[in-house]
């Protein structure tokens, strides 16, 4: 950004240089119809050329070079321009010039009747390019045969904006169902590869599939990508190796990582749970999650985007992202030390604190309220012995069990639980199978609703059998969908929950691992007064458990 400062804003003129990242701006023999596009650096010297014409003096020149789509989420390639037309709407400039229209704000009419109608009636002027032939701007506010155009203009310039998004959205998400990769490039150890198909008509099309990368990974035992990349998840398991671990073997085969340097654990957590590997499609980082999330269409399925066999199975995917945090909930770095990789006690993230309604974590031998140790944190701190509070729990929750019919909700609730523990991947198809049929559904009930109400009456009747058919179809497809995914997570076992007999056997066998997993589906949350000193601990005075499915649990 150039910066020259002047005394009177009336003479000073700001210039917005643009470009697009995506067009190129130089042909070439091979390609001489490629778009040329004029350089930020000569729009500035044109621009300086026509402040000096006008007897202006320049005070900052803005630069972007990036998208201009306003429906580009966090997009910040027009933070300048947005800053631009700010100074000149807040009268820091008397001036501000633009190469072209189209690279100019693209909200339409208002950021330009804002210009030419300014709420405190000071005259702004905003210009646009040079015309050599008549010593003028192509384009000045303050000349009234020019306010139509620019109006005008800039609402075309809105307009297209809008159309190629919308094009752009719906290209991808038509892509996205057909199983085809839309990113620029694959997964590290997946390649981007064309496969030719054929559409209705018979017409011969592209589609970008992921394949198996067989380009050489770098390392010295010859490598290919994909090789390298399924031994990230390999081993966790042959190796019982956490993420770092992983990352410290590859770096010690002398692998290059994906971008060249060396392996660190994050990049390896995030290929582990990539679905790209397994096959399946992705939707990219969403639900507030830091890594990419399996993409569901409308009928709620998962979408294979391979071109042949996947890196790895579903399975093998699943039980490396399980070895990385070992049976106890410990994954070995290279040194075999102990490295934890998740919560270690049983009732962590279960214990609140009345005092403050904060969570309760283990410190030493007890569990306490975090904001005891705050000056001021909590009126009534929680301070409980972790043997005392587990041991009791333990008690309760063996009564809770021997006492729960079959068809309780506390037993369902449990059940569902299970399965999303010890089936994961299943029950998430299944979630998703049963958002699309209660979708699907709902538009055909909309549809009907629609016919009743007469919007099909006249010449719209046409218009109703092809919908119906169609949302039968989509009905039809998302309970064939929801009905697989039911029967593929099955009937969960939760025999040992509902046979007393077995309570005590299954707690003196399970591991602590298996023993929080179990407080976890069975609990919700557990409230433990503060204790009176000197008093011994008396958890039926004291503590307040919430049953999965169920209110706050009436103490007998």
């Amino acid at each position: 950004m150039t910066t020259d400062t002047g005394p009177d804003p009336s003479n000073l003129i700001d210039l917005f240089c643009r470009k697009s990242k995506a067009v190129k701006s130089r042909t070439s023999a091979s390609n001489p119809r490629r778009k040329q596009e004029i350089s930020i650096a000569a729009q500035e010297a044109l621009g300086r050329k026509v402040a000096a014409l006008l007897g202006k003096q320049v005070r900052h020149v803005w630069k972007e070079v990036g998208s201009a789509s306003r429906f580009r989420k966090g997009n910040k390639a027009r933070d300048d321009q947005t800053k631009a037309l700010a100074a000149l709407e807040q009268g820091e400039v008397g001036a501000l010039w633009c190469y072209r229209l189209d690279r100019w704000d693209r909200r339409g009419a208002g950021a330009i009747l804002r210009i030419i109608e300014p709420e405190d009636g000071i005259p702004r002027r905003l210009l646009f390019g040079w015309d050599e032939d008549t010593g003028r701007p192509v384009l000045d506010s303050t000349n009234k045969r020019d306010r139509g155009e620019l109006i005008r203009r800039a609402e075309e310039a809105r307009e297209e904006t809008e159309r190629l998004s919308e094009r752009v959205r719906d290209t991808k998400s038509h892509q996205r169902d057909n199983g085809e990769w839309i990113n620029h490039s694959g997964p590290y150890g997946l390649k981007v590869v064309l496969v030719t198909s054929v559409d209705d008509e018979g017409d011969e099309y592209d589609e970008r599939k992921l394949a198996i990368d067989d380009a050489e990974a770098g390392d010295p035992k010859g490598l290919t990508k994909g090789e390298a990349a399924r031994l990230v998840f390999t081993l966790p398991l042959s190796a019982t190796l956490s993420y770092a671990g992983v990352a410290n073997a590859m770096n010690e085969k002398g692998i290059p990582s994906p971008s060249g340097g060396l392996w660190i654990a994050v990049t390896v957590r995030d290929m582990i749970h990539n679905p790209a590997y397994a096959g399946w499609q992705t939707t990219g980082r969403q639900d507030g999650k830091q890594r990419r999330m399996v993409f569901y269409n409308s009928e709620g399925n998962r979408v294979s985007v391979m071109h042949g066999p996947a890196l790895v199975t579903d399975d093998e995917q699943q039980a490396a992202k399980i070895a990385v945090k070992g049976a106890e909930g410990v994954g070995l770095p290279k040194d075999g030390s102990p490295h934890d990789t998740r919560a270690k006690h049983r009732l962590s993230g279960l214990v609140r604190c009345p005092g403050c309604t904060s969570s309760s974590s283990k410190s030493g031998n007890s569990y306490r309220c975090w904001r005891s140790t705050v000056k001021g944190g909590c009126p009534a701190p929680l301070y409980v012995l972790a043997k005392s509070l587990d041991d009791y729990v333990a008690h309760r929750w063996a009564a809770k069990v021997a006492g729960s019919e079959p068809d309780d909700p506390f037993l369902t609730t449990v059940a569902e639980r299970w399965a999303a523990l010890t089936q994961p991947q299943a029950t998430e198809d299944e979630k998703y199978a049963k958002l699309a049929l209660r979708d699907a559904e709902t538009n055909l009930q909309r549809l009907l609703t629609d016919r009743q109400n007469g919007v099909y009456d006249g010449p719209a009747e046409q218009f109703f059998e092809p919908a119906r058919r169609e949302a039968l179809s989509r009905l039809t497809a998302a309970q064939d969908a929801a009905n697989a995914a039911k029967s593929e997570v099955g009937a969960v076992e939760i025999g040992w929950l509902v046979d007393s007999a077995d309570i005590e056997d299954v707690w003196l066998r399970a591991s602590d691992a298996m023993k929080r997993d179990i407080m976890h589906a069975c609990i919700d949350e557990i409230w433990v007064t503060k204790g009176q000193r000197g008093r011994p601990f008396n958890g039926d005075e004291r503590v307040t458990i919430i049953w999965a499915g169920e209110g706050v649990e009436a103490q007998e």
